[in-house]
C-alpha cells in the first residue's frame, strides 16, 4: 500500500471514531429537549424554515410542560406555531413578542389520568421566514418558560437538557441557478424547433 492511501486510511479511521464517540455521548443524555433537524441547519435567504421541537430519552415520560423559544428576529421571522397532538391535547404559545425574536410562553399538557408523553415524542413545529442575508447566523434557543414550569410528570419536576440549534443563511446553491439558465436554454431550443 502507497504512503497516501495508508494516510487517507488513518483520516478516514479518525473521523469514525469521533463520530462513533460524539455519537455515544450524546445518546447518553437523558430528557434531552432539542430540535429534530439538528444542532446546524443550513437556509436560504427569503425561503421558509419549518422546525420541530421534540423530546428525546426521558426517563419519566413528562404529562406538561413549559418552554420559551428566543431567536434573532432580523435573520428569522416567525409565521406560526402548531403542537403536536397527541400526546398533547392542551396546547399555547404566547407569540406577543414573537416580532423580537422570543415566544416565552409555550405550554403543553395532558389531561388524561396517568397518561404520559413517553420517552421520545413530538412537541411542537415553529414555521419561520428566512430574512437574513448569507453568512447571517442565528441560535434558536430552547429555555425555561417566564414561569418556571419547566418539564413535568405530576408534580414532579423533570430535570431537563436542553439542546439549541444553529441557524446559517447561505447563498443560493449554484447548481439552481444553472439548472435554470439550462432550462431557459431548453425552452428558447424549443421554441426555434416549433418556428421552423
Amino acid at each position: 500500500m502507497g504512503k497516501a492511501f495508508k494516510s487517507n486510511l488513518a483520516l478516514v479511521y479518525s473521523v469514525m471514531a469521533l463520530l462513533l464517540c460524539s455519537t455515544q455521548a450524546s445518546a447518553s443524555l437523558t430528557n434531552v429537549v432539542k430540535f429534530s433537524q439538528g444542532e446546524n441547519i443550513a437556509v436560504v435567504s427569503g425561503g421558509m424554515l419549518t422546525v420541530d421541537v421534540v423530546g428525546d430519552n426521558f426517563t419519566v415520560g413528562p404529562d406538561g410542560a413549559g418552554f420559551s423559544l428566543n431567536w434573532d428576529p432580523t435573520v428569522l421571522q416567525h409565521v406560526s406555531t402548531s403542537f403536536v397532538n397527541p400526546p398533547w391535547n392542551i396546547s399555547s404559545a404566547d407569540e406577543a413578542n414573537a416580532s423580537s425574536g422570543l415566544i416565552d410562553s409555550i405550554f403543553v399538557g395532558i389531561t388524561a389520568l396517568n397518561t404520559n408523553a413517553g420517552s421520545d415524542f413530538g412537541i411542537a413545529s415553529f414555521t419561520f421566514n428566512v430574512l437574513g442575508n448569507p453568512g447571517d447566523v442565528t441560535a434558536l434557543a430552547l429555555g425555561n418558560d417566564s414561569f418556571s414550569i419547566g418539564f413535568l410528570n405530576g408534580v414532579t419536576g423533570l430535570n431537563v437538557n436542553y439542546l439549541d440549534s444553529h441557524v446559517q443563511v447561505v447563498p443560493l446553491p449554484a447548481a439552481v441557478w444553472m439548472f435554470g439558465v439550462g432550462f431557459v436554454g431548453m425552452l428558447g431550443s424549443m421554441k426555434r424547433r416549433k418556428a421552423a
